[in-house]
């Protein structure tokens, strides 16, 4: 498409050249919108952001997707083809006039004409198939034209014709010199090659100068708007992605309220409880928004939109560009960003689920940002889902959320004659088991509690409980945006913890577990924390357990989203279903498992109030594996399981079903 010329440029070409540079700089400044936000406390962690810019960013590597495989094509055809004819037109710049040859050998050879071509069809084939996708095919979420204010020239289409425009004006350029100028290699331009002789030798004599300097023009047309288009996300997705280490994907930023408050040099006006407005943001979180490409996948799989709730992560997202663009450029109208922009109801339905996050081409943290914005109802105005609010009093009151006695935590274990020891007897053990709220409280999970019981002597570990000095994790608090009693509740179990000696805490809720190994370090407590699934394996691979292989039926595992999308734990419960399946069973892998697994419903809160929009989520679930034709579904999770257990019924699929978790497999085979 673009070669190498033989003849100079006409110097004027340069000189607009420049203007058009100078003014795509220019129009950059929405790029730097993003100082408005907070400070950025994150380390940079150089060789991985680097490794992350070129795979993710120029290697497009999270485009690429089985679920979207018509858009990942197309991505993949204009991305690529954009990039060939980008670097194709540099070069072409710097050595029409024969500067930099020296450095640059072989671009004026056949191969080089060939490549530029193919590039010039990808980008052709990826904008029409980008239009069709928008006028024809258009997904149902896929938004429409100048979504949230993005403030954008030409629209999402018009930049397509543009450059479907700026690839005919090329071939066209190129069709008019090799018909004149006959080169011995012109078919290596096969496009050009081709439609150069459509027409006479003196067709194309007559119309070069105006194919040549209208495709130069609108090329540096493009160049001087590009970042006022839907295309700037090619610069600020790139930009964005090399500037976020994933070592911190999805992790809530600690606000130290009681320190804020408490700090007699600031002036309580000015101390900003949570993200009211985009300014409240980091100046990252604030890029995120800059870089999202309203691609609409993070929509596509999140359970609640899934479900009919009225959250859209991309909209979120959006919707903070729109703030941060309407206060630093102009754009678009004046409004509240939490209350007006973003409603409440949007923002209570998302389960933290991080579907979204796992989705993202381009990095976006949706969850932290979300989290933010629920710490600014409930702390700066007071307004927590209206059902949850029992629960987070419940919680201040009795260290739970359901609110029974502290002294009632070994009732569970009185009640089935079971003498545990305890920490505050013992002093120091290997092992600390981490009941946890569910496991002392909820009937159904009393249940997995006593097996882990029986699991840990089957294997004599020395192990103790916190007993009644253990209080909730404050995973729920924290998700629900009260992060003055998440941190009281963090705090008093890091002091309770520091008490005594063990080497490991273990714990059958991913909830507890993320919390505690990913969030209490942020405040002092650094322990090393295993999940129920990871430490009864290693059980099993050291030969302390020896389960009988005695589980027959249609047996599938349901992933739950605190284990495997934020803690990457996907092998464990597989391998321990694994170590009991007679030779009659038959284990089924859900369509949507591991990393794409669907939600229970029951995270970010959830668990303790619930959006009666659309349908519910772990019913939606249960239907998934109901048609699966599993009759057994293992879990590994304390909210998983309440979810599943009651979706089971509401389906009345008791009698029929079994809903286990793996501990309570386990056990039963010992």
């Amino acid at each position: 498409m673009t070669e190498h010329t033989s003849h100079s440029v006409p110097m004027l070409f340069y000189i607009l050249s420049f203007i058009a540079m100078g003014y795509m700089f220019y129009n950059l400044r929405r790029l730097f919108t993003v100082r408005l936000g907070k400070s950025e406390e994150r380390p940079i962690d150089f060789f991985s952001q680097l490794f992350n810019s070129l795979s993710f960013g120029v290697g497009q590597r999270k485009v690429y997707s089985k679920k979207f495989t018509y858009a990942s094509i197309m991505h993949f055809l204009m991305g690529w083809g954009f990039i060939e004819l980008f670097f194709a037109t540099t070069v072409d710049f710097f050595t029409s006039q024969g500067w930099f040859l020296e450095y640059l050998p072989g671009f004026d050879t056949p191969w080089f004409a060939a490549l530029n071509d193919t590039g010039g069809v990808m980008l052709t084939i990826g904008c029409l198939m980008a239009l069709s996708r928008r006028h024809f095919i258009k997904p149902v979420k896929l938004p429409q034209e100048n979504f949230s204010g993005r403030g954008n020239l030409l629209g999402d289409s018009g930049i397509l014709i543009f450059m479907l425009v700026l690839c005919v004006g090329g071939f066209l350029a190129e069709a008019a010199r090799l018909a004149i100028e006959k080169p011995d290699t012109a078919h290596f331009s096969y496009i050009g090659y081709a439609i150069s002789n459509i027409a006479s030798t003196n067709f194309w004599i007559a119309f070069k100068p105006g194919f040549w300097w209208s495709h130069a023009i609108f090329s540096l047309i493009f160049i001087a708007l590009l970042p006022m288009t839907k295309m700037f996300h090619v610069i600020a997705a790139v930009v964005n992605i090399s500037l976020t280490n994933r070592k911190y994907k999805g992790h809530l930023r600690p606000m130290n309220v009681s320190k804020l408050m408490e700090d007699p040099d600031m002036d309580p006006d000015q101390i900003s409880l949570g993200v009211g407005k985009s300014s409240d943001f980091t100046w990252k979180q604030l890029l995120d928004s800059v870089a999202c490409t309203e691609c609409a996948r993070c929509t596509t799989v999140c359970p609640a939109n899934s479900t009919g709730k009225l959250l859209s992560p991309m909209k979120i997202i959006t919707d903070i560009r729109a703030d941060l663009y309407q206060n630093t450029l102009g754009f678009g109208k004046q409004a509240d960003l939490v209350g007006n922009r973003i409603s409440a109801e949007e923002l209570w339905a998302c389960t933290t689920c991080g579907a979204c996050m796992e989705e993202c081409p381009v990095l976006i943290d949706h969850v932290p940002a979300i989290t933010d914005m629920r710490r600014h109802l409930v702390l700066s105005e007071g307004m927590p889902p209206e059902k949850a609010s029992e629960s987070l009093e419940n919680t201040m009151q009795n260290g739970n959320p359901w609110g029974f006695q502290k002294s009632d935590r070994l009732k569970w274990a009185v009640d089935a004659g079971l003498e545990l020891p305890t920490l505050a007897k013992q002093k120091e053990v290997d092992v600390l088991y981490w009941v946890g709220c569910a496991g002392a409280y909820d009937p159904r999970n009393q249940g997995i509690a006593q097996s882990i019981v029986k699991i840990l002597n089957a294997a004599d570990v020395n192990f103790a409980v916190l007993g009644k000095e253990e209080s909730c994790s404050g995973d729920s608090a924290r998700r629900l945006g009260e992060e003055y009693l998440f941190e009281t509740l963090a705090q008093e179990n890091i002091s309770t913890f520091n008490k005594y000696k063990f080497d490991t805490v273990i714990t059958a809720c991913p909830h507890c577990f993320h919390t505690i190994s990913n969030e209490y370090p942020d405040f002092g407590g650094d322990y090393n924390v295993l999940h129920h699934s990871d430490y009864i394996q290693q059980l099993l691979d050291e030969g302390k357990l020896d389960p009988e292989k005695s589980m027959d039926g249609n047996i599938t595992y349901h992933d739950a989203c605190y284990l495997g999308r934020h803690n990457n734990i996907y092998d464990s419960p597989r391998n321990i279903l694994n170590s009991v399946l007679s030779e009659d069973s038959n284990y089924i892998e859900l369509e949507q498992s591991k990393s794409s697994s669907f939600c229970c419903g029951a995270g970010g809160g959830n668990m303790w109030h619930e959006d009666n929009r659309g349908d519910r989520v772990n019913v939606t679930r249960m239907e998934q594996i109901i048609d699966s034709g599993a009759d057994k579904v293992a879990t590994a999770c304390s909210f998983c399981m309440i979810m599943m257990d009651d979706a089971m019924k509401v389906k009345g699929k008791e009698n029929e079903m079994v809903v286990q978790d793996i501990a309570e497999i386990i056990a039963e085979r010992l």
